[in-house]
């Protein structure tokens, strides 16, 4: 296993949870839960936070506070599980590893798509070869219309990383503008489960 791919496990390991929270679920709601999964549907457990956000059809993810939980029983004095299966989603074929390496003249753009289905999961590292770019991590799809955006993040540096699952079918990726002065290289680690990276033609640019 090289380097590369155990950075990016380990970036899915820890950094999941917290983007899964930022993008699907209101800040609000996060570190408290309000019910948990038993055999006859919900159980409430208690929590401030109130229901969690339905995602339109999306998987339903949840965060558990140890000091909002209570502990359930079923009437064979067994533990009912919380969020029994809540946070896990199954894919048919394995996840996918690409690494992009991407040229950038002084002040082009350029922009990077995932593919990605309802569910699937990436985590990501971008860096350039030491220049300053403008980033914009963000997500669409037709379906919602023309106006309609997903932004996970914005800035300027030298690199980022993170995970994210989609909330809904389309486009979710990167637009990089150089902002250094000169050429800069950018290279993009992807894994997780997605269909293709594609690169988008920046027309108008």
């Amino acid at each position: 296993m090289g380097k590369s791919t155990i950075v990016l496990v380990t970036l899915a390991a820890l950094g999941l949870g917290a983007l899964i929270g930022s993008s699907l679920i209101d800040e609000e709601d996060v570190g408290a839960a309000s019910a948990a999964i038993g055999p006859s549907g919900p159980i409430a457990v208690g929590g401030p936070s109130g229901p969690i956000t339905d995602t339109g059809g999306a998987p339903t993810f949840r965060f558990l506070d140890p000091g909002a939980v209570t502990v359930v029983y079923d009437e064979f004095g067994q533990a009912v599980p919380v969020a029994s299966g809540e946070n896990f989603i199954t894919r048919d074929g394995p996840p996918k590893t690409e690494i992009v390496t991407i040229e950038l003249d002084t002040d082009a753009v350029t922009e990077y798509k995932a593919i990605m289905q309802q569910g699937d999961s990436i985590a990501f590292r971008w860096s350039t070869d030491g220049g300053e770019a403008y980033y914009d991590f963000h997500a669409h799809d037709a379906a919602f219309g023309d106006e309609f955006f997903t932004r996970y993040a914005e800035g300027e540096g030298t690199g980022n990383a993170g995970s994210i699952v989609a909330a809904y079918d389309g486009q979710h990726g990167w637009f990089w503008l150089n902002i250094d002065g000169a050429p800069i290289t950018i290279t993009l680690e992807v894994m997780g489960f997605y269909d293709e990276i594609i690169k988008i033609d920046m027309e108008g640019y």
